[in-house]
C-alpha cells in the first residue's frame, strides 16, 4: 500500500474544500429587538460613552450607580444593535447624534 504525500501548504493558505461550496445568501441586517428610540437618560449616557468616559466616570457625572450605568449601556447596545462600546461610539457619530468637535466638557462640580 502506497501513501501519496499531500502537498505542503503555508499557514496562510486556506484548506481546499472536498466539494464545491453552495452559494450562501447574503446576511440580512439585524433588526434590534426593541424600538430604536432611546430614553433621555440613555441619550446622556451615549454622549458620555462617545466622549470616552468609563462606566465609573459616567456614574459620577450623572450621579447614578455603576449597575445603573451598566444597565443603560446594555440597553443602548441592544436598541442600537451594537456589539460593544466602540460600535456605540461609531453609531453616535455616524448618525449625527454626536458631532465631532462639539462634545460638551464635563460640568464643573465642587469636590467634597
Amino acid at each position: 500500500m502506497t501513501v501519496m504525500a499531500q502537498p505542503r501548504r503555508t499557514r496562510l493558505e486556506p484548506p481546499v474544500p472536498a466539494r464545491p461550496l453552495r452559494s450562501v445568501p447574503a446576511p440580512q441586517p439585524s433588526q434590534p429587538a426593541r424600538s430604536n428610540r432611546i430614553s433621555q437618560r440613555e441619550a446622556e449616557v451615549l454622549r458620555l460613552v462617545a466622549r470616552g468616559l468609563s462606566n465609573a466616570e459616567i456614574g459620577s457625572e450623572l450621579f447614578i450607580s455603576l449597575p445603573t450605568v451598566k444597565s443603560h449601556v446594555a440597553r443602548l447596545l441592544a436598541k442600537l444593535g451594537a456589539r460593544d462600546r466602540v460600535q456605540l461610539v461609531v453609531v453616535a457619530y455616524e448618525s449625527g447624534f454626536v458631532v465631532p468637535g462639539r462634545l460638551q466638557q464635563a460640568s464643573a462640580r465642587p469636590v467634597a
